[in-house]
């Protein structure tokens, strides 16, 4: 069994964890982020996981750069489409 102090709220094995609790679970569970390893059993698989703590990091941001502008709806020029036919109607 393995053990990890939770960084965060967690619902592990049918039962809530508050931050700072020490779960003791399966030898077999893949650590999240937010379970620090306590003993040598969950540093063993922190270490075979490639676990690293702390908040998991956005999937925009990794596409995007950073630049939520990148993506989405091209700049509205006011002498196209229904504004254009709304000007020349009189």
């Amino acid at each position: 069994m393995a053990k990890y102090e939770l960084l965060e709220k967690a619902f592990i094995d049918n039962r809530i964890y508050e931050p700072g609790e020490v779960a003791e679970v399966s030898d077999k569970v893949v650590p999240g982020p937010f379970m620090k390893p306590v003993d040598s059993a969950a540093q063993k698989k922190a270490k075979e996981v490639g676990l690293v703590l702390g908040p998991m990091p956005d999937p925009v941001d990794q596409l995007t750069g950073g630049k939520l502008e990148a993506i989405g709806a091209s700049p509205q020029d006011v002498k196209s489409g229904m504004a254009a036919n709304a000007q020349n109607v009189r």
